[in-house]
């Protein structure tokens, strides 16, 4: 199984500390490192905002974190992570959960990927107030990045069996 950890460094969709006036324009930074890594296309990121007008904060995963993703057929390239960190985080209209400042992007290609790759990994990571804490206060993609390794390692480990 791959790890996504793997491909957030080899796709190079992380970044640290960004600013961001909303929701939707925090959604817009990670989607276009997305695009510019040949992961997914613009509909995706179209499909990501509009959904959350239409039904809401469903990607909002745990206090301060969102996951911003959408089904493969909206314009999954190939499936892909990324990561921003708010310097400020921003409100996205889940009461128990705002403001959000940790987005983790998934495109997953196929259900099957998202299913055994993307939410097992992403939930331990979001469970995690160890690593969640590190990546909060990482000041730079280097940082995020040996967080994220440090993750994986623990993961692939069965730290949190």
């Amino acid at each position: 199984m791959a790890c996504f950890v793997d491909r957030l460094i080899e796709s190079k969709t992380i970044a640290v500390g960004c600013t961001a006036r909303d929701w939707e324009e925090a959604v817009r930074i990670g989607g276009r490192m997305m695009i510019d890594a040949g992961l997914i296309d613009d509909r995706y990121v179209q499909t990501m905002i509009s959904n959350h007008r239409e039904i809401g904060p469903y990607f909002i995963v745990a206090p301060g974190i969102a996951m911003p993703h959408a089904k493969p057929e909206n314009g999954v390239l190939k499936t892909g992570y990324a990561l921003v960190t708010l310097a400020s985080p921003v409100e996205f209209g889940d009461e128990e959960n705002d403001p959000v400042d940790v987005l983790i992007f998934a495109g997953a290609a196929n259900r099957e990927e998202h299913n055994q790759e993307a939410v097992p990994q992403i939930a331990e990571l979001c469970d995690s107030e160890k690593y969640v804490y590190a990546l909060r206060n990482a000041r730079n993609n280097d940082e995020a990045v040996s967080v994220l390794q440090n993750f994986a390692a623990a993961f692939e480990a069965g730290e949190f069996d």
